[in-house]
């Protein structure tokens, strides 16, 4: 189910009805870019900081509205929301339905096994073997054009991780954030990534094709790097200042 949060930013202006409001898709649990803290029921994370400060800089408030990410690539395609960050890749064929911002963060994906895993040593170790991730990710995506796993999807990318501690699945593929992210938190000690990170991917903000808002978020972001904001929200989120 969807959840409606109203955020205004900015003070004044934002008081006085004066900025624009727009529908902001995030996903609904995809951390530490954005998920639910359960104590203040508010959702948190790095793209949430992030879109908060764009807006702050453009002059817009917000409607943030949690979606599963599927939805949020689908909603994106048909206009259904101003604006989607969701941890998501930039591709080509997702470009072709609607536009994204420069790029905002530099991932890639990893395979992650039990701790106690012997056999598989890298993404070549896993063919016939049943691999999880994150249904319509550039993860199922990379799984169907590089091995012959038996592959298993699952909405929320938790899931896929609880099957491999159950021994249900033999591996999980998926973004290397979030993997190492689940490990350091969660896992202790029942996990570990093996072989190289696979790709070099990035992530961008999302519009509708031709939206009058890419360029504005562009400046902002440009505008963030340059003054040390964004190195900031990163530090606060990964621990580390941006190379």
């Amino acid at each position: 189910m969807a959840a409606s949060i109203m955020v205004a930013c900015g003070s004044d202006s934002a008081a006085d009805g004066d900025m624009p409001e727009y529908t902001v898709a995030i996903d609904t649990n995809y951390v530490p870019f954005e998920f639910l803290n359960t104590e203040t029921q508010e959702m948190e994370g790095f793209d949430v900081d992030l879109i908060y400060e764009i807006a702050d800089r453009v002059g817009f408030t917000i409607d943030l509205e949690t979606v599963e990410f599927d939805g949020i690539v689908t909603g994106m395609g048909t206009g259904r929301y101003d604006i989607g960050i969701a941890g998501m890749t930039i591709t080509e064929e997702r470009a072709e339905s609607f536009d994204f911002s420069d790029p905002y963060y530099d991932a890639g994906l990893i395979l992650a096994v039990r701790e106690d895993e012997t056999e598989i040593e890298s993404i070549d170790d896993v063919d016939g073997r049943p691999v999880a991730t994150r249904a319509a990710t550039t993860s199922e995506t990379y799984l169907k054009d590089n091995t012959d796993a038996e592959i298993q999807t699952f909405p929320d990318i938790v899931n896929a991780y609880q099957d491999l501690t159950a021994g249900r699945v033999d591996a999980v593929i998926y973004d290397l954030p979030n993997v190492m992210y689940y490990i350091d938190t969660e896992a202790l000690g029942e996990m570990k990534t093996v072989g190289d990170v696979l790709t070099g991917e990035q992530y961008g903000i999302a519009f509708p094709s031709d939206s009058e808002l890419t360029e504005q978020v562009n400046e902002a972001l440009a505008e963030m790097k340059e003054d040390g904001t964004y190195g900031d929200i990163y530090e606060e989120w990964f621990g580390e200042r941006p190379e």
